[in-house]
């Protein structure tokens, strides 16, 4: 799945990946981001007359970080990710398929899956969350409408190993796991292990899933991804 510059990841990891910086503040300089930096302004902060721009500083559930991608497209059509995938983002701009959880009702002509997704979770039919006062300054919270996978289907399109996600269901595809704290073994989850290694406990022959299940909204889960893309660290 190419990365679309800007885009928040809610990630398990103990360092950053290459390629993107933990929502820690910090200020970068202009000239190493232009393009990021057209994006965010001093949304966030920075110097201007030293030529830096400021990260957003987000607070994350348990041992998790929040990252934001350094590179990618730019303006991108789409996004390709899990029908119902529920995310903060923090550029003014967003692919088309996405849509802000204002508490609305979205027409099923235009999302069949989305509304069969949903059901009447949020208090009817097809009506999205209102997560405006969940999500932090300057930030929204955005659901996937539109997509070629529903959450339920065995093969997911392809993303970050680890990366954890946020979905308004309870039974969702084999490469998604609930973050509940669970021991997995390390022999058959090699990759995952060795991202996560002892962050969130384990002992010589298993490790553990963070266990976010008291920190989700209502009637969201959080999930980790038991497969996908290999990030290396920075």
């Amino acid at each position: 799945m190419p990365e679309i510059i800007g885009r928040i990841a809610l990630l398990p990891y103990n360092s950053e990946p290459e390629g993107w910086a933990f929502c820690d503040g910090r200020e970068l300089p202009i000239s190493e981001n232009e393009t990021l930096f057209q994006l965010l302004r001093n949304t966030f902060g920075g110097n201007f007359d030293n030529f830096t721009f400021a990260l957003p500083k987000l607070e994350a559930p348990g041992k998790c970080r929040y990252a934001i991608s350094l590179t990618g497209y730019y303006r991108e059509n789409v996004y390709d990710g899990v029908v119902s995938q529920t995310m903060l983002w923090v550029t003014p701009e967003h692919p088309r398929n996405l849509i802000e959880c204002t508490g609305q009702t979205v027409p099923q002509n235009q999302f069949m899956v989305l509304r069969m997704v949903l059901g009447a979770r949020f208090g009817a039919e097809g009506k999205l969350p209102d997560l405006r006062d969940k999500a932090p300054a300057h930030c929204r919270y955005l659901m996937l409408g539109q997509g070629n996978n529903m959450p339920q289907v065995p093969n997911l399109p392809e993303g970050i190993l680890g990366e954890i996600l946020l979905l308004p269901t309870d039974d969702v595809s084999e490469s998604l796991r609930l973050c509940n704290g669970d021991a997995l073994p390390k022999q058959q989850y090699g990759a995952l292990a060795s991202k996560l290694g002892d962050r969130f406990g384990g002992d010589a022959q298993h490790f553990r899933l963070p266990d976010l299940r008291s920190a989700a909204p209502a009637k969201f889960n959080y999930y980790i991804r038991l497969q996908g893309v290999f990030l290396p660290n920075s």
